[in-house]
């Protein structure tokens, strides 16, 4: 949906979401997705960069994008942490085998 005031034209998060989805599309040119929807292309790609970089506000809330990048940005903080666990616990084991060979 979109709202007009005197210079600009608003448009919601979900109308941005859904141009965004079309022009994403394989099969879709993006500039066909600006026509359809009377919005210049220019205006479409910069939607598309920032739903890719969690920047378009949600009804003023944070936008779904952005929560879901922090949650996976946690997640690859996790599972960093536990591979360098890991592999000091693979130098270790390796230390070990030579240390007794033919042990196992």
């Amino acid at each position: 949906m979109k709202t007009k005031s005197s210079k600009h034209t608003f448009y919601n998060y979900q109308f941005k979401w859904t141009a965004v989805t079309l022009a994403n599309h394989p099969d879709i040119q993006g500039r066909s997705v600006a026509d359809a929807l009377d919005i210049h292309p220019i205006m479409l790609y910069r939607w598309k960069k920032e739903m890719k970089d969690g920047e378009i506000p949600d009804n003023g809330k944070d936008t779904r994008s952005k929560r879901d990048l922090e949650e996976a940005r946690k997640k690859i903080k996790q599972l960093e942490a536990e591979l360098k666990r890991v592999r000091e616990e693979n130098i270790v084991l390796k230390k070990a085998e030579r240390l007794f060979p033919g042990k196992k």
